[in-house]
This record gives C-alpha cells, structure tokens and sequence, in this order.
C-alpha cells in the first residue's frame, strides 16, 4: 500500500508539473503572438513614421521655395538692376542723311543682341556701347519686319563672352505682377548708364493684330528694343511703343512684345 500510494503521489506530482508546464506554455505562446502583434503595429508605424519623415522632407521644400519666391517678390529693384544692367546696351546708328540711338539686350553669351527693327531701319552702320563703356560695331542677323525684331551680332569680340539675360517664358508673365523696364532714353541726347523704371503688367493686349504685354513702366523714346524683365529678372519681353492718341493727355499705355513672339523669331535666326 505503502508503495501505491507513493506511486499515486509521484504520479500527481507528475501530473501537476506537467500542467503547471502546459500553462507556462500556453502563457509563453499568448506572450509570443502578443509580441509578434507588436512587431507588426511597430513595423507598420516604422513605415509611418518614413511616410511622415517624406512629407516633412517636402513640406520643408515647400516652405524654402516660399521663402524664396517672397525674397525674390520683395527684392529691391537696384537688385534686378544688378542683375541685368550688364547686359543691357545702347544701339547707336547711322545710315543716309540720319542718325538714331535706341536700346538692345544681349541674349547670348557669343554677343547676340535683340533690339527692334525700328531702331536698325535704313541703318549702314550700327555700333552698340556696353555698360562698361566698350563699343563694338554690328551687324543684322535677322530681322521681322512685321513684328518690330531684329537679331543683331557684335563683330571683332575676338571670342569674348558677354553676360546675357535669361529669358522667361509666358507662363511666367502675370496681370498686376510687378515688372523693370531698361534701355536708353533719348539716346546719345541722355548720356550716361541706362534707365531703369518700374511698373506692372497691366494687361495682356491684342493691339493691331499682335499680342502684347501692357504695361505702366515708363517707356520713352530710346527704351525702344530694350529689356522688360520680372522681379526674377527674366527677361519677359522688349518694349517697343506707348499708345498716344493724337491731341490726347494719355500717359502709362506700353507697349511690350512679349516672349513667346522672341522665342519663336530667335528659333529662326539664332544660330544653335
């Protein structure tokens, strides 16, 4: 009996070990998959947290361009000046019984220059006079009659390079924004550095059968064929006339070929 029972006891003993082990099991097993679930909910939250990482990185670069644009918008006008004053020149020519000066802007490093045909009309000799002073005699590569462009190129530069504006595109033209208009007014009669004014585009004109930048800057005799840029400094098209009717007090209506017409005609006259 004596042995039975002890059996019995070591049996139970068994008995309850073995479940006391099937429960620690079962609780390793609750832990493990509790653990797992975990795993999967920091995984996910670790790809959350790379989403979140992204757009951050973005909304930085967001807020750097903003920055930048409202740096660019308020900018003082003597910076644009800085900015394209070299590459503005004053046109001076001669041709039968005249002589004429108006305004041009380099848009090519070789020395292309953009001006009016107006200002070159009739002209056998042309000589164009840069910021620093130097002056260098040119010839016409291209010229649009109808749209008031000529291409003009300096000649014995012996290969130097001269600072050109870039040029903008329409995209980049809006009603009200804040523009500079440069050239030389009145010419050799107003000698010295070129005229920088200030103004806005005032509308987008339809006037005799071409499109036109309208604009409030001051534009007189001389600005012709020179640059009109953006607060960027991108040149977004060339002041060419003012509206004003004859016997008329009207002041601030002019007139600016805009870019894509520059485009297009450069797309046939300058060389690549």
């Amino acid at each position: 009996m004596s042995v039975i029972a002890l059996l019995v006891v070591v049996t139970g003993f068994n008995t309850l070990m073995l479940f006391q082990k099937s429960d620690q099991l079962s609780q390793a097993e609750t832990q493990i998959n509790s653990l797992t679930q975990s795993l999967a909910s920091l995984n996910s939250l670790g790809g959350d947290i790379s989403s979140l990482q992204q757009d951050f990185s973005d909304l930085q670069s967001q807020l750097q361009q903003i920055n930048t644009d409202l740096t660019c918008h308020v900018c003082a006008v003597a910076d644009v000046v800085s900015l394209i004053e070299p590459s503005i020149v004053r046109v001076d020519v001669s041709g039968r019984n005249f002589s004429a000066s108006g305004s041009g802007t380099i848009i090519d490093k070789r020395g292309f220059i953009l001006t009016n045909y107006h200002v070159i009309e009739g002209a056998t000799t042309i000589r164009v006079t840069l910021m620093e002073g130097a002056i260098y005699s040119a010839s016409v590569v291209g010229s649009d009659v109808g749209r008031d462009i000529a291409l003009l190129r300096m000649s014995a530069t012996g290969g130097q390079e001269f600072p050109a504006v870039t040029l903008a595109t329409m995209a980049d033209i809006k009603v009200g924004m804040d523009v500079v208009a440069a050239g030389f007014p009145l010419g050799t009669d107003l000698a010295g550095p070129a005229t920088f004014t200030k103004g806005i585009v005032s509308a987008m004109r339809t006037y005799e059968g071409y499109l036109y930048v309208q604009t409030d800057a001051a534009i007189n005799p001389g600005n012709s064929g020179g640059c009109m840029v953006n607060m960027a400094g991108l040149m977004i098209g060339i002041p060419s006339a003012g509206i004003v009717p004859y016997g008329e007090d009207i002041e601030d209506i002019n007139l600016v070929i805009p870019v894509d017409d520059i485009l297009s005609f450069l797309a046939l006259y300058l060389p690549g």
